[in-house]
């Protein structure tokens, strides 16, 4: 297993989600049900994706997007009923084409990464629905998002560009 990153450097990344963890996520083994840890985990990264303009204009005017390709999911520990929790995304690496990302759902109450989520998207076109390169200037925002969280590569193992 990877080493994880530190509550402080999960705690610099932003927050999509944050909330205690309702009746309705609680499953049979009394714990937030692991369907609530992929919804939140696939929907942070992209909301802040659609901060760095890849949003509904993007995908409506240019007529390009990111499909996500596959997933990798560690569950570290149990959320139960009414307990503080945050999920913050993070992009860690990238080709012409794709993109690797990972969210980080934060226990906040102990202070422990509860579970990461990787992320692989590919660049497409809407429509021929096939990888296209992804635009020069959308290219340069994701270059600085990840090299300011340069750390989070290093939590990353469950996937891999190819280049």
């Amino acid at each position: 297993m990877t080493t994880l990153p530190s509550i402080d450097q999960v705690r610099s990344l932003p927050a999509f989600f944050e909330m205690t963890v309702p009746e309705d996520y609680i499953d049979e083994n009394g714990h937030m049900n692991i369907t609530k840890y992929f919804d939140l985990g696939a929907w942070a990264p992209w909301k802040r994706i659609g901060e760095l303009g890849v949003d509904g204009d993007y995908i409506e005017q240019r007529r390009l997007s990111f499909f996500t390709v596959e997933h990798h999911i560690r569950y570290l520990s149990e959320l139960r009923l009414g307990e503080p929790f945050s999920v913050r995304p993070a992009f860690v690496a990238r080709t012409g084409k794709a993109l690797h990302g990972i969210s980080f759902v934060l226990d906040e109450t102990r202070d422990k990464i509860a579970c990461t989520m990787e992320i692989l998207y590919v660049h497409v076109s809407m429509e021929s629905r096939r990888s296209e390169p992804i635009p020069a200037d959308v290219a340069t925002g994701l270059d600085e998002e990840i090299a300011s969280r340069a750390w989070a590569l290093d939590v990353a193992s469950g996937l891999t560009l190819r280049r």
